[in-house]
């Protein structure tokens, strides 16, 4: 104990030793790089589809995973994705739309990098999340909790809203799980008067659900209550 104490007790050029334990770090980096290894890398992939037809259920890019052995600075820049072009794979004339077969990629990835092996792929099925592009109409309606109304007031008639329906685009697997019904919301309280706005509608839950409008018009007339006469 007593000789490490005297160990940390002698005067030290720490900024020449951490400067060396640097250089020695970078060293072994050099080498470790300029060696072969094998790594799990991915790989962008690009689908080329008929956008009227086919549409993405999300936003996530599509890759594909695979085992590979190369050079450690290709296998780097590869998991570091740089200097990366994604393959481009054509499937409009496809009837299997939602997934490709990872043999079916492999002439494309090994045409891309030479410079590795491939020695085989994490999953045999690369799904696209593509999905068929559907269209629906979904009524509107307003939300008439809590009131918007002025106290001992009430609707005189219905509530008018313009258009009704509304047109909504998206990915069909979605829409058919949506509530066919979109619900607004009147901004204004203690209405007394007839009432005729444009509102907002509410943003899709999902964002590659498209609505065919942004706002309707909401109108209607209000009338006091008839109180019974008492003496």
């Amino acid at each position: 104990m007593k000789a490490i104490l005297r160990l940390f007790n002698r005067k030290y050029d720490w900024k020449v030793m951490f400067v060396c334990l640097l250089a020695t770090i970078f060293i072994w980096l050099l080498n470790s790089m300029n060696r072969d290894h094998l790594a799990d890398v991915s790989y962008p992939i690009v689908f080329k589809y008929d956008n009227q037809a086919l549409m993405h259920k999300n936003e996530d890019n599509t890759k594909i995973t695979f085992h590979a052995y190369g050079l450690g600075w290709d296998l780097l820049k590869l998991k570091l994705n740089w200097f990366v072009d994604p393959i481009e794979i054509d499937i409009t004339n496809r009837k299997k739309y939602r997934y490709v077969l990872a043999s079916e990629i492999r002439p494309y990835l090994e045409d891309k990098l030479p410079i590795v092996e491939i020695r085989y792929f994490i999953s045999d099925t690369l799904y696209t999340g593509l999905d068929k592009v559907k269209k629906d109409k979904m009524k509107i309606y307003v939300d008439r909790e809590p009131t918007f109304l002025a106290d001992d007031y009430k609707i005189d008639g219905n509530i008018r809203i313009n258009p009704e329906y509304i047109v909504v685009t998206g990915p069909a697997s979605i829409l058919d799980t949506m509530s066919h019904k979109i619900v607004v919301k009147v901004s204004d309280n203690n209405i007394a008067d007839a009432y005729k706005e444009e509102i907002s509608l509410p943003k899709p839950s999902n964002p590659q659900v498209k609505y065919g409008a942004d706002k309707v018009e909401v109108s209607f007339n209000v009338t006091k209550y008839k109180r019974p006469f008492t003496q």
